[in-house]
Order: structure tokens, then sequence, then C-alpha cells
């Protein structure tokens, strides 16, 4: 069922948020005990966050090595 999450099939709820929790605790560094009281409203904008700040990361590393490749 995890796998099915991560493969971004459609999930039970509880799978959904259990996959959703683990990825805010990983990426933040956040024991899962802390982080189940956090409003889910806001794990989802920490997350969203998150994601747009590493697509521009990555885009500004690509954007260097094709500089540093011609």
């Amino acid at each position: 069922m995890i796998r099915k999450a991560l493969e971004g099939k459609e999930v039970t709820p509880s799978i959904a948020l259990r996959v959703l929790l683990y990825t805010y605790c990983k990426i933040f560094s956040i024991s899962p005990n802390d982080a189940k009281h956090t409003p889910m409203k806001d794990i989802l904008e920490m997350i969203s966050i998150h994601t747009t700040v590493e697509e521009m990361k990555a885009k500004a590393m690509e954007k260097e090595q094709k500089k540093m490749g011609r």
C-alpha cells in the first residue's frame, strides 16, 4: 500500500496521511510525535514550499551546468 501511495496511485486516506506525515518529518527533521499535532493545512503548505525551493535549486544548478559546458 505504501508503494502505491509513493507511485501516486490511489490509496486509503489513512495511508496517504501516514506518507504525508513521514515526508514532513523527514524533510524538516521533526519527531512524528511532535508533527502529529501540526494542522494538515500547515504540513501541506510547508511541503509545497519545500518542493518549490528544491525545484528552483535544481533549475539554478542546471543553468550553471549549461554555462560551464559552453
